[in-house]
């Protein structure tokens, strides 16, 4: 694995290498964050405390009110999860007043803006794939965090990485040979070599060099703002679930 990549994969190894939506949000407890987002204080109550694979295996994503999976990141800091639903996209100013709020979303078309709040207004907004697009009231805010990290999609250095999954660049050369040729697996001479399962599962699950290495670019970064990057530790503990209204 490139240690560029290396967030995104713990992602996709939580079932999130396709679609991907946190909020880290600074100075408040778990059911302030949850009453915030709209839950009721009777239904505060009736949250529940679960682990991730527990939440995954009860929740339905096949429509639905919005879930969320949020906890404790340090002292300072709480981590939401979006299990499902798009509730945390609209939800980022409100979350910041009295303090500060990060949002970092993906899907299948790739990754959103990042997005920064403080007390109630966007600071910044910046791509995470095209340097220098930028937005807000303060647009530089975050450079401090950034050094050394890499917000550039078509940046074509990881063709030249020895740590790329074996055999990725014949993969995606076969692939796209493939798709030009109009053909399905299986017909003709298109049979994927045993080989290169793993590069195909890696494909289906969003996986691109350097879109992974955009993500893990800005997660990287708001570890370095709250102080603890996203980890299989925090992954691994029981956290509480709300459903969101509506």
């Amino acid at each position: 694995m490139r240690q560029s990549e290396r967030l995104w994969h713990l992602a996709r190894s939580y079932g999130m290498g396709e679609w991907f939506m946190a909020v880290w949000v600074e100075g408040l407890e778990v059911w302030e964050v949850a009453r915030r987002m709209g839950v009721s204080v009777v239904d505060v109550d009736d949250a529940v405390e679960c682990t991730w694979g527990g939440l995954r295996e009860e929740l339905s994503f096949d429509g639905g009110p919005g879930v969320i999976w949020a906890g404790r990141l340090n002292e300072n800091w709480t981590q939401i999860i979006q299990a499902r639903g798009f509730d945390c996209d609209g939800a980022l100013r409100e979350l910041s007043y009295g303090g500060r709020a990060l949002l970092v979303r993906w899907d299948w078309d790739g990754p959103h803006d990042l997005e920064y709040a403080v007390d109630g207004n966007y600071a910044t907004g910046f791509s995470l794939t095209t340097p220098g697009k930028r937005w807000g009231d303060d647009p530089y805010a975050l450079d401090p965090f950034a050094q050394g990290l890499q917000f550039d999609v078509t940046d074509p250095s990881w063709e030249s990485d020895l740590d790329l999954p074996p055999g990725w660049l014949e993969y995606t050369a076969w692939e796209e040979a493939r798709i030009e040729s109009g053909r399905d697996y299986g017909e003709e001479d298109d049979v994927l070599p045993p080989e290169w399962e793993d590069c195909m599962q890696l494909a289906h699950s969003g996986y691109r060099p350097s879109l992974a290495t955009c993500i893990t670019s800005a997660l990287t970064l708001v570890g370095r703002v709250t102080g603890r990057e996203f980890d299989k530790e925090w992954m691994h503990e029981p956290h509480t679930r709300y459903v969101l209204p509506g």
